[in-house]
């Protein structure tokens, strides 16, 4: 190994320009072990390769550069090894902060995909479903406010708790449905998977059911509700007097409005023999 480099020979080693190394002098983070006083080259040590290369690595680690200054500037092992491990804490903070944003990220990619994926409106029938789940009870049941307010509660507990893929449970009445411009919401709640530990919650139960899959704007889903139970009635059976509505997290943008995806169930009333 040689004992000097000129500037452009270490500018070359590290893929960077000169001017980058003429600023690290300027800002004294990478003083040249020589400078010719005749001509004002500046050449550096085989040592400072290393120290060059480890400034670089804190640079792409996200340090500014009166950060890497700080450092170099600081003569005492023990604090060096103090600034260093502060910043190996700070550095696994963004690595966990840009994971749950990854994970954010895929969520949305897999929601987008299930929306472009066009589904019938098809009705199925079910036996024997449970569902689990923890409820805020609405006050006003058409109170459209007070129903965004529960949906932001709900979407803080659920992540306090750890439950990752959110489904919002709407309970709703479906006994006026031709005359309600709006449809009365009677509880507004989350889905709670076996392995969460939670207080207060209810299990739903559905012994015979028929349920629609619905992937399209919020205006169009009243209909969807008024198909299922004229459907339900056309075969003779008497349906609940409310409907469970699960739903996606995300909102999409389309272009006829604010879309989502959901799943509209409503139960059967036993006959009486």
């Amino acid at each position: 190994m040689k004992n000097r480099y000129k500037i452009s020979e270490l500018a070359k080693i590290f893929n960077i320009s000169r001017q980058t190394l003429i600023f690290y002098h300027k800002k004294n983070i990478l003083i040249p072990s020589i400078v010719d006083k005749n001509n004002g080259y500046r050449y550096y040590s085989s040592e400072q390769i290393w120290e060059l290369f480890f400034i670089i690595t804190l640079k792409k680690a996200g340090l500014s550069l009166e950060e890497i200054k700080k450092f170099t500037e600081i003569k005492s092992p023990i604090e060096n090894i103090k600034f260093l491990e502060n910043k190996v804490e700070e550095i696994d903070n963004k690595i966990s902060e840009f994971l749950k944003i990854k994970e954010n990220i895929t969520r949305k990619i897999n929601i987008l995909k299930k929306s472009s994926v066009d589904l019938e409106n098809k009705i199925y029938s079910g036996e024997n479903k449970r569902i689990r789940g923890y409820f805020i009870s609405m006050v006003n049941e058409k109170d459209e406010a007070e129903m965004a307010m529960n949906y932001e509660k709900l979407h803080s507990i659920a992540k306090k708790k750890g439950i990752r893929d959110i489904r919002y449970i709407t309970i709703t009445s479906i006994r006026e449905l031709e005359n309600d411009k709006i449809i009365p919401v009677k509880k507004i709640g989350i889905i709670v998977p076996e392995k969460i530990k939670m207080d207060k919650t209810e299990e739903i139960v559905l012994e015979k059911y028929f349920y629609i899959k619905y992937n399209d704007t919020y205006i169009n889903l009243k209909d969807n509700y008024k198909e299922l139970k004229r459907y339900i009635e056309s075969r003779g059976d008497t349906p609940n007097d409310y409907a469970i509505e699960i739903a996606e997290d995300y909102s999409l943008v389309t272009e006829k409005g604010f879309a989502g995806i959901f799943e509209i169930l409503i139960g059967i009333k036993k006959r009486i023999e």
